[in-house]
């Protein structure tokens, strides 16, 4: 791609700008490298897996992309033979460790079958765990070498150890017995070498070797002949120390070394999503859509903004490009956003063709070009004594020289800077060459002659850039197929002008000007008026639809009212059922083990019998109420009857006669009931459930949050799962989880799990107070 024009359409600019969407310095690195993409399938992967990324980041948000460094220049140190320091060692763990939170999140079927290109993705990446375990076994967390990394390095620091605590011991033996000729009673460092703060004047009382003397010369610090032999072999042992310090690393290095080609292989991958997701931030940030891209040379930008203006400023414009329009030619006044149009359509191609979407309000069609040429702005230079109209040649000679049917070309103020009959004709004369050899072009001019040459090619299409008269301001709207108007008279006679110089001039004009220029004013006009009314329609169906979805909400909320109260009514009358049934098997019980024990006085029988029909849920349950069936069907033998009086189901085992009355078995109880106080429920061979349905037993308290620290993601799990539906069960709305904070490997892979479980409505993590990023505090739906 031509870099000139990389520079004129600001391509930078927004390649910055999505750079510093990054998470990672491999993600900014390789969008630093971002330019238009080789050809057009690989546009559309690009672009396909942006997608992907931007519908990740509304379901599951960011990838956790903290610890990931550029580690390429230690792993290429370490394949060369070279010595890795324990800092370096710890950015490679660091890595290590990022990289698996990375490939965790974009792991299982689910996401693989949703996010197949990302997935795809980090199946190829190492985790490179025994790598990262050699490593902790050696080198702790600050850095220092620990003494496990080898049996030789524990010995040498256990010996070291030891020689240093009997120096010690000695200079402490050293300050109680010789302090009258010490000026401190302090053992201090000089070098590598414990000294003893002696009076300069006893110096000689303590035989030694002097190290320093303070600056007012009263303190000489001697180190006692008796820890010099001591301090002798601590810095023996401490050379030995280093040397195998140097082999511990040296063996770690060659560990590293070789598994770089993993490494490597992870730090690409991780460039990639880094890239990608930075792409979709950026599509998210700035309301991007995602094009499509066509192969027959069609543009369709539908309300594109430019992407280096404020939304709120930014005005949208349409450009339709199809197989019959080859060019556009966009006429109007002077900072009207003409150029601002012209930009707008080559840097959003460029954008589709480096796998970014664009900032369109709705689904665009970018067509493929194998280069993209802009002549914009004003290079005139006096040191090349070059003129506009000279610098703008040059470049458009340059262009003509590699420009093919399959190019996209941009040209602002054709022909400006020269006689204006003269630019008019060699600008005709251009865009007749670049038509017929079926160049796309897009191009801004002032010539009424262009408007002309527009109106009479079918290929090209007139379009203009909108200016009100009466403010003297443009609205930068972009009007295709009228041909824009230069309004001079118009402002020169809104700013004052005097009205006889106006009429003069407009007097010079020729007829034909005259008439065109009042041809595309009665235009404009009609193309208000329709504006007007489609604006006024488009109002009045807001409305109507306002209305529907007022009307809509009224009903389901009167819906969801009246399953309220059902709801409530079915409840007090399961309850009331409830009470009438514990009433009545109360009572019955009653009844047998008075008869049982011939215990039964009348009055007794009397007062449980009144009971029993007090304890019958309604007045419906009286003798003297209908019959209303549960089921169709006479009441035979072997029907399942509901006793009225009782509550109580039975099976009907003999009828009367007459069939008046019916003996039905309760249980063990038999009694002879009318007709009447029975209700058929099903017939022979014929069952229904109970009208009682079924009791849901009582909730048990469930607590409100649930500690899974110290266990694997596959342990937590099934606790999870089980904690989430007890609180769905019981009806808790919210609840809290504890996981800790740790690696984060089990806080990930839970808030993976609450994702996509049926329970969970919303999660986040704690706030001050409540544990912060230690636990998650899960909504329940």
């Amino acid at each position: 791609m031509d870099e000139r024009t990389l520079e004129v359409l600001e391509f930078d600019k927004v390649r910055r700008q999505i750079q510093a969407e990054a998470l990672s310095p491999l993600g900014r690195e390789r969008l630093d490298q971002m330019l238009p993409l080789a050809n057009p399938k690989a546009a559309e992967d690009e672009l396909s897996v942006v997608d992907e990324a931007l519908r990740y980041l509304y379901r599951l948000g960011p990838l956790p992309f903290g610890g990931i460094s550029d580690v390429r220049p230690l792993l290429n140190k370490a394949q060369v033979g070279g010595v890795l320091d324990p800092l370096a060692f710890n950015r490679l763990v660091n890595f290590i460790q990022g990289s698996r939170r990375v490939r965790q999140s974009l792991t299982g079927e689910e996401l693989s079958t949703a996010f197949p290109k990302l997935t795809e993705t980090v199946t190829n990446m190492v985790d490179a765990l025994r790598v990262e375990q050699e490593i902790r076994k050696c080198i702790g967390e600050d850095g220092t070498v620990l003494d496990q990394a080898s049996p030789e390095l524990r010995r040498i620091r256990s010996q070291k150890r030891t020689l240093e605590q009997r120096a010690r011991q000695q200079l402490e033996q050293a300050l109680r017995t010789q302090q009258r000729y010490l000026q401190e009673s302090i053992i201090a460092l000089r070098g590598d070498s414990l000294c003893l703060a002696v009076k300069a004047e006893y110096k000689h009382m303590i035989p030694g070797i002097i190290h320093d003397v303070s600056a007012s010369g009263a303190t000489v610090f001697i180190e006692p002949h008796s820890v010099t032999q001591l301090a002798a072999e601590v810095r023996m042992l401490t050379e030995l120390e280093n040397r195998e310090v140097e082999r511990v690393l040296l063996a770690l290095s060659g560990q590293v070394a070789a598994g770089a080609d993993g490494l490597h292989q992870n730090v690409s991958a991780l460039a990639h999503l880094d890239a990608w997701f930075a792409k979709a931030v950026y599509a998210k940030k700035n309301r991007c859509t995602q094009p499509r891209i066509t192969r027959d040379g069609t543009w369709a930008l539908q309300r594109a903004r430019h992407p280096l203006l404020a939304y709120a400023q930014a005005v949208p414009m349409d450009l339709d490009l199809r197989s019959q329009q080859q060019m556009v030619v966009i006429t109007g006044p002077n900072t009207g956003g003409k150029t601002v149009a012209l930009k707008t359509v080559g840097l959003l191609t460029l954008l589709a063709m480096a796998g970014c979407f664009l900032t369109t309000e709705e689904s665009s069609e970018v067509g493929w070009c194998d280069h993209v040429f802009a002549d914009i702005g004003d290079e005139q230079s006096i040191e090349q004594s070059l003129s506009t109209f000279s610098s703008h040649l040059r470049n458009i000679v340059r262009m003509l020289a590699d420009v093919t049917g399959n190019s996209l070309v941009l040209l602002d103020e054709l022909g400006a800077g020269t006689d204006p009959a003269e630019g008019a004709a060699l600008s005709i004369a251009i865009l007749q060459h670049l038509k017929e050899g079926g160049t796309r072009v897009v191009a801004t001019t002032h010539y009424a002659e262009l408007k002309a040459f527009a109106f009479n090619e079918p290929a090209v299409v007139n379009a203009s850039v909108e200016f009100d008269v009466q403010t003297l301001r443009p609205t930068y709207r972009m009007r295709i197929g009228i041909p824009g108007r230069s309004n001079a008279l118009a402002i020169a006679r809104r700013l004052g002008m005097p009205e006889v110089i106006v009429e003069q001039a407009n007097g010079l004009l020729q007829e034909d000007d005259i008439h065109v220029e009042q041809l595309i004013a009665d235009i404009e006009a009609a193309r208000r008026d329709a504006e007007i009314s489609r604006d006024k329609a488009h109002q009045d169906l807001e409305q109507a639809e306002q209305v529907l979805r007022e009307i809509t909400q009224q009903r389901a909320e009167l819906a969801q009212t009246s399953q309220q109260i059902q709801a409530r009514a079915t409840v007090q009358a399961r309850e009331i059922v409830e009470h009438a049934r514990t009433e009545a098997e109360r009572i019955i019980s009653e009844l047998r083990r008075k008869q049982a024990e011939g215990q039964g006085k009348d009055h007794e029988l009397v007062a449980l019998r009144k009971a029993l029909e007090n304890a019958a849920p309604g007045p419906s349950s009286s003798n003297s109420g209908p019959v209303k069936h549960l089921c169709k069907g006479e009441i035979t033998v072997g029907s399942t009857v509901l006793v009225r009086s009782l509550g109580q189901q039975g099976e009907v085992i003999e009828s009367s006669p007459s069939g008046s009355q019916v003996t039905v078995q309760l249980g063990p109880l038999r009694m002879k009931v009318s007709v009447k106080g029975v209700v058929l429920v099903s017939s022979p061979g014929l069952q229904i459930a109970s009208p009682g349905g079924t009791r849901r037993p009582i909730p048990r308290s469930v607590p409100l949050q649930l500690d899974v620290r110290g266990n694997t993601v596959d342990e937590a799990i099934p606790h999870v799962d089980h904690f989430l539906d007890q609180a769905s069960l019981n009806g808790l709305t919210r609840v809290t989880v504890i996981h800790g904070k740790g690696t984060g490997a089990l806080r990930d892979g839970l808030r993976r799990y609450f994702a996509h479980h049926p329970h969970v409505h919303t999660w986040a993590s704690g706030g001050p107070g409540e544990g912060g990023d230690g636990v998650t505090v899960v909504d329940l739906r």
